[in-house]
């Protein structure tokens, strides 16, 4: 998918203003736990990642992320431990 500068600008900002408004969301979660939380926002972000990668960069996006360099994976180690503290951070602070 060929992105103009225009339409990537628009993206990048309609991505930020979704990332800001977890904690909001978050934060009005009455019943639901703190690992509960992660967890489902975990599961439905690799759902999203499932569908997208494949649809944006094609079937062997799968084979290419397997054969990836360490980085990649410290990169996404990284990344999940940064998801799970946010999230716990935002349930449990008052």
């Amino acid at each position: 998918m060929k992105l103009t500068h225009s339409r990537a600008v628009l993206l990048m900002i309609a991505i930020t203003l979704m990332w800001s408004i977890a904690g909001v969301v978050t934060r009005h979660l009455e019943s639901a736990r703190s690992f509960e939380v992660t967890f489902w926002r975990s599961f439905f972000t690799l759902l999203s990642l499932l569908v997208l990668l494949p649809l944006f960069q094609g079937r062997a996006v799968f084979s290419r992320i397997r054969h990836a360099g360490r980085f990649l994976w410290l990169s996404g180690v990284c990344w999940s431990i940064m998801f799970t503290a946010f999230m716990l951070a935002l349930t449990m602070t008052s």
